[in-house]
């Protein structure tokens, strides 16, 4: 008899495992009725996932009425469980008001439950709270504590966070070879800044043994991801010829995609270079639009060339 039992035990946990990914299935793919229908029945006999599953459902109004009060109620179940992404969820609702009052301590305590457990999400959120000092008493060091604890976990922007706190020394003790590292993972993960703040490294030699192929590099792929500040310097790399014959031409056209995003020192180079008709067709009156365009953001270097430009038209 013990042997029947534990057979059908077997055959009833392997059918609810089935049930529950069939729904995250459904749900991944957006079709929330069909989730709705392997969920509900699960969290009736208290599946945590399950019941994590329907908060998120509830929250955002998938598949069912958006009540997020509700939804709180079913991460609470979920979390009591031990599940770690509706306990994040909690914190997450407690600290923006989302279906209950704002309790920043709560939203603390949940969070850092989660994150204690291995939530890198958590983690990560704490590391901005405590950062940013705007909800509670700024802790840098705090901060840093749950940026690593996040970045260890391959959360990319965490690993881009505790860089950045390593390479100032800020809630860290500086380490510019921490700092190349974490700005090394967040960069293989894709992360512009953190491509754009590798390649600086390479490119200055000040951290790192100079690079410029390697800085070109990853200035290039951030570039590519829209970062103006990387469109700039590849311009730049090409403009000068560091490690490379000078190509004008290819410079002035990341020059050109900085500036158009309102990189004040690209359209300073832009403007001249329209003037000069280095790595472009000479026009003054383009010239003088970009030159005026970063002189509106305060550029002072901008400024003078419009103004030398001017008075040399006026002779």
């Amino acid at each position: 008899m013990k042997w029947l039992l534990m057979i059908l035990g077997c055959l009833m946990s392997f059918q609810a495992a089935a049930t529950l990914n069939d729904g995250i299935k459904a749900f991944n793919k957006k079709k929330y009725d069909l989730a709705l229908v392997e969920f509900k029945p699960l969290a009736s006999i208290g599946n945590a996932d399950a019941r994590y599953y329907l908060g998120l459902m509830q929250k955002d109004g998938l598949g069912m009425p958006k009540d997020p009060g509700r939804a709180i109620g079913w991460f609470k179940k979920a979390a009591t469980q031990g599940n770690l992404d509706a306990r994040y969820q909690l914190g997450m609702m407690y600290l923006q008001g989302d279906g209950v009052s704002i309790d920043t301590k709560q939203a603390i305590n949940d969070l850092e439950s989660a994150a204690s457990k291995g939530h890198a999400q958590a983690a990560l959120e704490l590391g901005k709270i405590y950062w940013q000092g705007e909800l509670v008493e700024q802790d840098r060091t705090q901060a840093a504590k749950w940026f690593e604890h996040a970045a260890i976990q391959g959360n990319s922007i965490a690993q881009f966070h505790i860089a950045s706190a390593y390479y100032q020394g800020e809630g860290v003790a500086q380490d510019f070879a921490k700092a190349a590292d974490f700005y090394q993972q967040a960069a293989n993960a894709g992360h512009a800044e953190a491509q754009y703040f590798l390649a600086n490294m390479y490119f200055t030699g000040q951290q790192l043994p100079q690079d410029f192929a390697t800085a070109l590099s990853w200035f290039d792929k951030s570039a590519h991801q829209g970062n103006m500040k990387a469109q700039y310097m590849v311009g730049y790399i090409f403009y000068n010829g560091y490690g490379q014959e000078k190509d004008p031409a290819t410079a002035f056209e990341w020059f050109l995609k900085a500036a158009e995003q309102g990189y004040d020192e690209a359209q300073l180079i832009v403007g001249y270079m329209y003037f000069a008709g280095e790595g472009v067709q000479k026009d003054a009156a383009l010239a003088e639009d970009w030159l005026e365009k970063s002189t509106l953001q305060g550029n002072q270097k901008a400024q003078k060339t419009l103004a030398d430009i001017q008075r040399v038209k006026k002779k």
